[in-house]
C-alpha cells in the first residue's frame, strides 16, 4: 500500500487540488504465462469528506498501468464504501477488480492511474501528479 499524489477535480471543485490518496495494489507473486492475472485495488481517502455517506453511496474505479515486461492499462472496477462514513471522516472503497492474461515472461509492475469516484452528489476525477511508483508486482514464468 502506498501514498500517491493526485491532482482532483469535481463539478463542485473545477480547479485541480492536490490530495494524497493511499492506494493498495495486491497482484500474485508468481502466475504462468496465459494464466488469468486477478488485479485487487482498494482505495481510502486522505481527506475526510464533506458530510455523512450511507454504506454504498460512494462508488469507484482506478486505471492501473502495467510496466515491466507488460504495456498498457487494466480498469479495476467495482470499488465502493461497504460502511457508513461520517462527514469529516476519511472514506475507505474496497472490491475493486480488474483481469488480464500476460502472454510474456518477466516482471510486471503495477501503478495507480487515474481514479473516478462517484458520490450520489457529483463524480470526481484525480489525476496523478507526475511520475507515480508501482505498488505491486507479479513474476509471469
Amino acid at each position: 500500500m502506498g501514498v500517491f499524489t493526485y491532482l482532483t477535480t469535481s463539478t463542485r471543485q473545477p480547479e485541480p487540488e492536490e490530495a494524497e490518496i493511499e492506494i493498495e495494489i495486491r497482484t500474485p507473486d508468481e502466475l504462468r504465462a496465459g494464466e488469468k492475472l486477478n488485479v485487487e485495488v482498494l482505495l481510502r481517502t486522505l481527506h475526510p469528506t464533506i458530510k455523512d455517506r450511507p454504506a454504498g453511496d460512494i462508488r469507484g474505479e482506478v486505471t492501473v498501468v502495467l510496466g515491466g515486461a507488460g504495456e498498457g492499462e487494466v480498469l479495476a472496477v467495482g470499488l465502493v464504501n461497504h460502511n457508513y462514513v461520517f462527514g469529516g471522516q476519511n472514506v475507505l472503497l474496497t472490491g475493486g477488480h480488474a483481469e488480464f492474461v500476460p502472454e510474456s515472461t518477466g516482471t510486471y509492475t503495477f501503478t495507480p492511474g487515474t481514479v473516478q469516484v462517484i458520490t450520489s452528489d457529483y463524480p470526481l476525477t484525480s489525476r496523478p501528479k507526475g511520475e507515480q511508483p508501482f505498488d505491486s508486482k507479479t513474476e509471469v514464468v
